[in-house]
């Protein structure tokens, strides 16, 4: 593939993925697909990261990172609010469960 276009999806999969981090999941996605992309630039540029690629990588990572953080505080979120019995009540008393 043209390493142009590899350099700009890495961009463009990195900036996905800091606008995506708030759902977790897609920000964990878009954060693997950019570091991938810039990972194949590399290669063809005989392992050197410039430009666009470079800073696909930067972002892809804090992406995935940031990602990660956001899906384990859901995750963290719905498990204390199951685990609490005045939470169990209350949406038991409102929706009949």
């Amino acid at each position: 593939m043209d390493k142009e276009k590899l350099s700009t999806q890495a961009l463009v999969f990195g900036i996905l993925s800091i606008v995506a981090t708030s759902t977790g999941l897609l920000g964990i996605i878009f954060g693997a697909i950019g570091k991938s992309k810039a990972k194949a630039f590399a290669a063809a540029n005989d392992g050197v990261l410039v430009g666009k690629a470079k800073v696909g990588k930067i972002l892809s990572t804090l992406g995935f990172v940031f990602g990660i953080i956001a899906f384990v505080c859901v995750i963290l979120v719905v498990v204390l609010c199951i685990a609490n019995p005045e939470f169990r009540q209350a949406l038991s008393a409102e929706y009949g469960l």
